[in-house]
C-alpha cells in the first residue's frame, strides 16, 4: 500500500515539473517574440548596439525596477531614481521608447528570454570579390574571335612575305642576262606556278579571308556604332548591394535626398556615407540575421571606422576609407551633360533616362545614352515654354511669329495634334556646339 502511495506521489510530482516546464517554455517564446518585434532595433543581448547589451540585466537590476523602466522609464527618471538617470546620462540623453501598453507578464516573459537566450553559431559568409569589367562576356568571346582572325591573317601575310623574298632573290640571278622590261613581263609566266601549284593553301586563305571580310564588312560596321562604347545593360555589381527596389521603391525615398546636387550640379553626386548613417546609424536589421547586423551594413560600418558598442561620442574611429563604388553612366569624354539643365530647368523626371530605377534591385543603364539617343529626345520632347522663365525669350519669340503675317507657316510648325509643342531641338537643342565645344 505504501510503495502504490509513493508511485503515485511521484507521479504527481513528475507532472507538476513538467507543466511548469512547458509553462516556462511558453513563457521564453512569448518573450523571444516580444523581444524582436520591439527591441531588436535598438537591443541585442550578447552585444551593445544603439543601446547596452542586456545580458545579465537580470543580476544588475531587481525584476519590479526593470518592469518600471521599460514600461514607463520617463515616469521613473522624473520620480528621481538614481538608476533611471545614470543610465539616460551615460547614453547622453537618448531616451528609450515608452511600452506602456506592455503588462507585466509581458515584461517578465522577455527577461525570461533574455535569460535563456543562447547565441546563435557564428555563420561564414561567403566572400570573394564580384566579376568587374567594361565588356560584357558576349563582347570578350566576339573579341577573341578577331584576335584568332587576325593571327591568322598576320601569319599568312608572314608566309607570303617569305616567298616574295625568295621569288625576289631568284628574279635578281635570272635578271643576270637579261634586261629589266624582259624581267618585269616574264615573271609572273616564270612564278605563277608557285603561287597556285606549289603553295594553293596561301592562295585560299588569302581569298578566303579577303571574300569573308566583304561579307562581315557591315555587321562590323553596325557593331563598331552601336555595340563599342555603348553599356546599354549594364549592371556591374557594386561593393555594397544597395537596393533602389528598396530604397526608391518600396520606401518612397526621394533620388533628391541622396542625389543632393542633382538640381545645382552638373553631376547628381555619389552619396556620402553619412547620408547613410542618418538612417542606418539606429536601423540596422538585426530582426533579420538572428541579432546581427546586417553584412551589408556592416560594410557601411567599416568604411567609417564605426562601431556602435564604444562609448558614446567615440563611436567613430581614425581608420576610415571610401567605398569603391563601380561607375554605370560614362558619358565619353567630349560630351557634355548637365544634371541641373534637364531635372531643374526641363522638370525631367529621373526615370527618363534611367528607366524604372524604383524597381530596380541592381542598378542598370536603362538607355544608350548614344547621340542619337539624344538628338531623338530633343526632336519630340515637348518644353513648358509658358511656365518656365528660362524659356521667356523663346517664348515671346514664337507669340509674335504667331501673330505675325506668316502665322499660317508658323502654326504647322508648333502645333501638332492641335497642341502646342516646341522641343529643345527648335531652342538649339541639336546644335554641335551644345554638348561638344
Amino acid at each position: 500500500m505504501a510503495s502504490r502511495k509513493l508511485k503515485y506521489i511521484a507521479a504527481l510530482c513528475i507532472t507538476f515539473i513538467c507543466i511548469n516546464s512547458a509553462s516556462a517554455q511558453a513563457d521564453v517564446n512569448a518573450g523571444e517574440e516580444l523581444f524582436k518585434a520591439n527591441c531588436t532595433s535598438c537591443h541585442a543581448i550578447d552585444k551593445k548596439v544603439i543601446g547596452p547589451k542586456l545580458e545579465g540585466v537580470t543580476k544588475k537590476y531587481t525584476e519590479e525596477w526593470l518592469i518600471k523602466w521599460i514600461k514607463n522609464n520617463e515616469a521613473l527618471r522624473k520620480s528621481g531614481d538614481a538608476q533611471a538617470n545614470a543610465i539616460y546620462n551615460e547614453y547622453n540623453g537618448a531616451a528609450m521608447n515608452l511600452f506602456a501598453n506592455f503588462s507585466d507578464d509581458d515584461v517578465k516573459n522577455i527577461l525570461a528570454y533574455i535569460v535563456a537566450y543562447v547565441p546563435p553559431a557564428p555563420k561564414e559568409v561567403a566572400g570573394g570579390q564580384p566579376e568587374q569589367g567594361f565588356y560584357s562576356s558576349y563582347n570578350f568571346y566576339l573579341l577573341f574571335v578577331l584576335a584568332i582572325i587576325l593571327a591568322i591573317v598576320f601569319a599568312i601575310l608572314l608566309r607570303i612575305f617569305a616567298e616574295l623574298k625568295k621569288l625576289n632573290k631568284q628574279k635578281e640571278a635570272e635578271l643576270a642576262g637579261i634586261t629589266f622590261e624582259e624581267a618585269t613581263q616574264n615573271w609572273w609566266n616564270r612564278n605563277k606556278h608557285k603561287f597556285i601549284i606549289v603553295n594553293p593553301t596561301i592562295s585560299v586563305l588569302a581569298y578566303g579571308t579577303g571574300f569573308l571580310a566583304l561579307v562581315f564588312m557591315p555587321w562590323f560596321f553596325w557593331f563598331g556604332v552601336n555595340k563599342v562604347g555603348v553599356q546599354q545593360g549594364y549592371q556591374p555589381t557594386q561593393p555594397i548591394n544597395y537596393s533602389h527596389a528598396l530604397h526608391a521603391g518600396e520606401l518612397e525615398i526621394d533620388c533628391k535626398y541622396c542625389h543632393s546636387t542633382v538640381e545645382i550640379s552638373k553631376s547628381a553626386s555619389i552619396p556620402s556615407l553619412n547620408t547613410c548613417m542618418n538612417c542606418h546609424k539606429g536601423v540596422q536589421l538585426t530582426d533579420k540575421y538572428n541579432g546581427e547586423i546586417s553584412p551589408e551594413i556592416k560594410k557601411i560600418y567599416a568604411a567609417l571606422d564605426y562601431d556602435p558598442t564604444r562609448d558614446p561620442g567615440k563611436e567613430y574611429g581614425p581608420n576610415r576609407k571610401a567605398i569603391k563604388w563601380v561607375r554605370i553612366h560614362n558619358l565619353p569624354d567630349h560630351a557634355y551633360f548637365n544634371h541641373s539643365q534637364h531635372v531643374k530647368v526641363a522638370g525631367l523626371q529621373c526615370q527618363e533616362c534611367h528607366g524604372p530605377i524604383q524597381d530596380m534591385e541592381v542598378v542598370e543603364q536603362y538607355s544608350s545614352l548614344q547621340m542619337g539617343w539624344c538628338i531623338d529626345c530633343h526632336r519630340t520632347k515637348g518644353i513648358d515654354v509658358e511656365n518656365n522663365n528660362y524659356y521667356e525669350k523663346l517664348h515671346a519669340s514664337v507669340k509674335s511669329k504667331m501673330h505675325g503675317a506668316d502665322s499660317a507657316n508658323v502654326h504647322n510648325e508648333y502645333f501638332k495634334d492641335g497642341k502646342l509643342v516646341i522641343t529643345p531641338s527648335m531652342n538649339g537643342g541639336i546644335e554641335c556646339a551644345k554638348c561638344h565645344y
